[in-house]
């Protein structure tokens, strides 16, 4: 089962929460299911000024997207992967940095 608004919308919201600075909201969108604990998750967000999200495509519960996290110095790390959402929450991930 997904959230009211989909998977796609879960992930979305989950990486503006980091833009935000919202660790917390984040934490209960899906983070975490990508760390061991909560000051792990804030600890491997240090240094990123925002996030950009596309979501590539959607199937069921199953969302690829590419990210571009420009970081506090100016430069762009960038992502590609799967996020598995189930109630609206990510539940798993399978992302790589790619730059």
């Amino acid at each position: 089962m997904t959230g009211p608004l989909g998977p796609a919308a879960t992930v979305r919201g989950y990486f503006a929460a980091i833009s935000r600075k919202a660790y917390r909201t984040a934490w209960r969108l899906g983070g975490r299911n990508t760390s061991a604990s909560y000051q792990a998750f804030v600890n491997g967000l240090n240094g990123t000024a925002e996030d950009a999200v596309t979501i590539i495509s959607v199937n069921g519960d199953l969302v690829s997207a590419q990210l571009a996290a420009r970081q506090d110095d100016g430069s762009i790390k960038t992502y590609q992967g799967t996020y598995t959402v189930s109630g609206g929450v990510i539940v798993s991930s399978n992302v790589q940095q790619t730059s």
